[in-house]
């Protein structure tokens, strides 16, 4: 359900809540009394105590339902489950990332019309989560919120490289980046523009190449989900470009010391911490990570921009990484399942969650309150823009773009050769 990332190890809670779901035909009169129905809900994030008035609130207009809800360790979560659903133990609830459907499609009941129809649903909430969330016009996931990347920047670098406001363009980016850049006699960068183009010490890397590529104008795969054609060109006004190329070539610009952009490599800090202990003036993250910088150092001066893009005068696009609830086809309650998810994530709920919980909204009516909002305005903002990356298996997807990664800056394969065989690797797998 989404969505803080907990750092410490996660206990797994087992909380009983009373809540009802009123049946339907069920009233005054002399009516039977409604069915007691049992919900377990299953979930890596959130605490009870962030959802206790949401079903409080639930259990004033329904008595009926009682709800299990179990907070599980995120380190064997998906583990757990996959386990628990073959056995045929698995939750009515659980949570999945918004780049699981492909894979678990087959084990989740979509909403029933007659509770949530996909209108209702699209117009509700951002694009991001009709994408991923939706097939065929049926709704399989319901989020309690959406979280987008963002470029973290430290204020203090900036005014002192005579830089008045963050970049707005990859251009401006890269010509901030060769302003800031430091390096000892070692060549170990004491200054860091852009903490990104390498894999392993970056925190999030492939997401930020997969929004490079989006913003390109990549398609991650065809219309039918069937091959992969990130590495397929397109033309544009008559001429013939490679978007995944061009996304590729600009992330690992970076970290290539052949690059007019070098401003990275492997003797770097870990991204987090380089951006927290002042040697990083830019930093591609989500929300979430605002917390863990003011934890780490609470007098850092940054502040948090839209991510820099190709050009102003295209669409904006951005990539969002978040989790939403969805309804196990074993569940032998379904339709209450449904119903609590809707009433959970509906602007009613979720604008008390958010007034207790900063969190970027998944709901499109709940935004325009958050966008002026300092913590998660940009963030909320960004939403609006995110673009899908079809992953019909997100681990494996991801490792072979880490894997395109390192062949291009620690192997020395050039890039177009890297991402033809990123294509060759992806397809193979995807027809399995």
């Amino acid at each position: 359900m989404k969505l803080k990332i907990q750092t410490k190890s996660n206990k797994i809670i087992g909380i009983v809540i009373s809540l009802a779901f009123l049946s339907a035909g069920c009233g005054p009169g002399g009516q039977p009394p409604p069915q007691q129905v049992v919900l377990n809900v299953w979930d890596p994030f959130e605490t009870t105590e962030n959802l206790q008035q949401m079903f409080s609130d639930y259990q004033q207009k329904n008595p009926n339902v009682q709800i299990v809800y179990t907070k599980k360790d995120i380190g064997t979560y998906e583990s757990d489950l996959l386990n628990a659903l073959a056995s045929g133990t698995g939750p009515d609830v659980f949570s999945i990332n918004n780049s699981w459907l492909p894979k678990y499609q087959d084990k989740l009941a979509p909403a029933p019309d007659k509770i949530w129809t996909f209108k209702e649903y699209k117009d509700a909430f951002v694009d991001a989560a009709v994408n991923d969330f939706t097939l065929d016009q049926q709704i399989y996931g319901a989020p309690l919120s959406v979280d987008s990347l963002a470029l973290y920047y430290n204020k203090d670098i900036l005014g002192s490289a005579g830089i008045a406001t963050p970049p707005k363009t990859w251009a401006e980016l890269a010509a901030d980046v060769q302003k800031i850049r430091r390096a000892d006699k070692t060549g170990y960068f004491t200054l860091s523009g852009l903490a990104a183009g390498s894999s392993s010490n970056v925190n999030r890397a492939v997401d930020i190449l997969y929004l490079f590529m989006l913003q390109k104008g990549a398609a991650p795969y065809s219309s039918d989900f069937s091959r992969p054609t990130f590495n397929q060109p397109v033309s544009v006004n008559g001429q013939y470009t490679n978007p995944g190329l061009e996304g590729l070539n600009f992330y690992t610009s970076f970290a290539n010391p052949a690059s007019a952009n070098y401003n990275w490599n492997s003797r770097s800090d870990y991204s987090i911490d380089a951006f927290t202990n002042g040697r990083a003036a830019f930093l591609f993250s989500y929300s979430y990570t605002a917390d863990t910088i003011r934890q780490k150092n609470p007098n850092l001066n940054f502040d948090v921009a839209g991510v820099p893009q190709p050009n102003l005068d295209q669409p904006a696009v951005n990539f969002a990484n978040y989790w939403a609830a969805g309804v196990s086809k074993q569940s032998k309650n379904q339709p209450a399942a449904w119903d609590l998810l809707k009433f959970l994530t509906g602007k009613t709920s979720l604008d008390k969650y958010y007034a207790q919980h900063k969190l970027p909204s998944s709901r499109k009516d709940l935004i325009s309150l958050q966008i002026q909002d300092p913590d998660i305005g940009v963030f909320a903002n960004a939403n609006l823009t995110a673009k899908p990356f079809y992953k019909p298996d997100q681990q494996k997807l991801d490792a072979i773009f880490a894997k395109t990664i390192d062949s291009v800056i620690l192997n020395g394969i050039n890039p177009e050769e890297a991402l033809s065989q990123a294509s060759q690797q992806a397809e193979a797998f995807s027809r399995q």
